[in-house]
């Protein structure tokens, strides 16, 4: 995963790289219009001049109608120019470069600032990454259907249990959809099976769309790659996870522990406590102790203190999807 930084900088270069490719193409259509059209390069020459002449007329302080004048004849040399074009298939402004976006024209920047579709570019890479890590693709709300959850009653807390998935459902959609720096920290937590990935990518989905960066990242490649990266110079995975305006850490329980582990875990979870980031935890372990016991009661009080905890009931959906 990258940093919001190294993000930028590719989507940046993606916008500045389609910019290139429009110049090149709408020269190689001049190229071929030019060879193909009779007159073309001494019209256009012509609509140039007369452009430049009104433009002077108006520097040199010259009357309304000198100025006008002059921008009507310009206008009967581009209608001519257009009229030129059209009789060989061209239409008008065809020869110019073809830009995906008509506000920076694929400069990356639109008065003075960053354009939004440079920021549209980060998150469509963003999304390239999680997909490589998970189905992102594929998770979204519509398609957690409430009939993989029993129509029961559960044993442990008396509710009915696909009424209950109904509500956590739709609360965990409404989360996604009025996400902000001040949304909450949850702790999902739950048997296997449930669909608690599938939620969280639902929820990463909708915020994406919203324009915030966020990432999705299980919690055994998270630490497996710190791992690897501990000695090197550069850990722009820490950074990245740090400072992402939501982080899915999914999966708890499942990265293998020990000091340097917990050492990084502890350092995501205060470093995003304190910069008020929302974070989403999800984990198969739903036993109070064995969380405290795998990853120690420094870090397990913190966490439960800064979570709203949502619990999934229900059987494993699993084996429903893959009969």
């Amino acid at each position: 995963m990258r940093t919001k930084t190294e993000l930028y900088r590719e989507a940046k270069r993606r916008v500045e790289s389609r910019r290139q490719r429009a110049v090149t193409e709408a020269v190689a259509r001049r190229a071929a219009a030019l060879a193909a059209i009779p007159g073309l390069e001494a019209a256009e020459q012509q609509v140039r001049l007369l452009g430049l002449k009104a433009v002077q007329l108006a520097a040199q302080g010259a009357g309304e109608g000198a100025v006008a004048d002059a921008q009507a004849t310009r206008a009967l040399a581009q209608a001519e120019l257009n009229r030129l074009l059209a009789a060989h298939g061209y239409g008008p402004g065809s020869l110019e470069p073809k830009f995906t976006c008509p506000l920076c024209q694929d400069t990356g920047l639109a008065k003075g600032r960053l354009c939004e579709c440079v920021g549209r570019a980060a998150r469509e890479l963003r999304r390239e990454e999680i997909n490589a890590e998970s189905p992102l693709a594929l998770c979204t709300f519509e398609t957690m259907q409430l009939r993989y959850y029993p129509n029961r009653q559960d044993p442990d807390t008396g509710v009915n249990i696909r009424a209950y998935m109904g509500e956590t459902l739709a609360a965990l959609g409404e989360y996604a959809d009025t996400f902000d720096l001040k949304s909450a920290n949850l702790l999902i937590t739950g048997n296997a099976g449930l669909g608690k990935t599938h939620a969280s990518l639902s929820i990463v989905d909708r915020v994406l769309k919203k324009q915030w960066d966020a990432i999705y990242i299980s919690a055994q490649n998270l630490f497996s790659q710190l791992e690897r990266e501990r000695f090197s110079d550069n850990c722009s995975l820490l950074e990245a996870v740090r400072e992402a305006d939501l982080l899915v850490l999914d999966d708890l329980g499942t990265e293998h522990v020990n000091p340097y582990m917990l050492s990084c875990f502890y350092d995501i979870l205060n470093t995003r406590m304190l910069e008020r980031r929302p974070t989403i935890y999800t984990s198969n372990i739903v036993d109070g102790q064995k969380f405290e016991a795998r990853y120690t009661e420094k870090i397990a009080s913190r966490l439960a203190g800064s979570c709203e905890p949502v619990l999934f009931l229900g059987d494993d959906i699993r084996p429903l999807l893959h009969p």
